[in-house]
């Protein structure tokens, strides 16, 4: 069993145009751990995902994977899939499903035939085998464009899994989704965690009724710190809640495995 952390982060810090975004933030993640984050707007959610992901190099702190100090930010990103809104945006309106997974293997935005990167037949069909393994190979020759945005987070999961990442980052996956789509998707997720070869999940999130049954871990954010993080059910509290976002909360309710907030009156 491995017990080395996938990835290990070290008194990180991160400071941009003289603004402390992160502060002393030590955490780290096994295989198999599924996390999720929480925080207000501004408190450093997604800054830290970045660092943990290799999109961004920390001012302070170091960074190891699987033991080791990170000297490489390439080889981090090359076995971490990161899925944000951003990624969205870029994925051409009029290309397939099937195209869209293939370019993850060339880690393209839109999927290119050019000289050194055209893909193979055999690119095609280990993206239909990903769509088929995520059971989504219904959508193959649908246009991405038309895609439920529940959709979109599921064929770019299948994108990702080209690259073979050890990481999947989900950075506010469900915003922007009707309730139903959103149930769908989550849905979709939960399954997907009960499979041990799935990669290890950490997901942001604004909403502790997103953290699926999996998410057996969650870290709270606040003003570049961590206020808070452990097991699922000795974090997510009313209290912590409270704590974090500085509003009452009258109590949580549990249903299907899932917690439901149900807030106070605001001052």
């Amino acid at each position: 069993m491995q017990t080395t952390p996938l990835f290990e982060l070290d008194t990180v810090g991160y400071v941009q145009q003289g603004v402390s975004i992160l502060c002393g933030i030590s955490w780290s993640a096994q295989a198999g751990q599924h996390w999720a984050l929480l925080g207000p707007n501004g408190s450093g959610k997604s800054t830290l995902l970045k660092i943990a992901a290799g999109y961004l190099w920390p001012t302070s702190g170091k960074v190891l994977r699987l033991g080791q100090e990170l000297l490489d930010l390439y080889s981090l990103r090359l076995s971490t899939g990161w899925i944000s809104a951003d990624i969205v945006a870029q994925i051409p309106s009029t290309e397939t499903a099937l195209e869209t997974v293939v370019s993850g293997k060339f880690a393209q935005f839109g999927l290119r035939r050019l000289q050194s990167t055209t893909p193979t037949s055999d690119d095609f069909e280990r993206a239909a085998i990903e769509l088929t393994r995520l059971e989504c190979q219904g959508l193959a020759q649908r246009r991405f464009g038309v895609l439920s945005q529940g959709e979109r987070q599921q064929v770019l999961i299948a994108r990702t899994r080209m690259a073979g990442p050890s990481l999947l980052m989900l950075d506010e996956p469900c915003a922007g989704m009707d309730p139903a789509v959103r149930e769908r998707f989550l849905a979709w997720l939960a399954k997907r965690l009960d499979d041990p070869k799935f990669p290890t999940v950490l997901m942001a999130t604004h909403h502790i009724e997103e953290i699926v049954p999996g998410m057996r871990q969650a870290l709270f954010m606040k003003q570049g710190r961590i206020h808070r993080a452990g097991a699922t059910d000795e974090v997510v509290t009313a209290a912590t809640m409270e704590e974090v976002y500085d509003l009452p909360v009258a109590r949580i309710e549990r249903c299907g495995g899932r917690n439901w907030p149900i807030w106070g009156e605001a001052s």
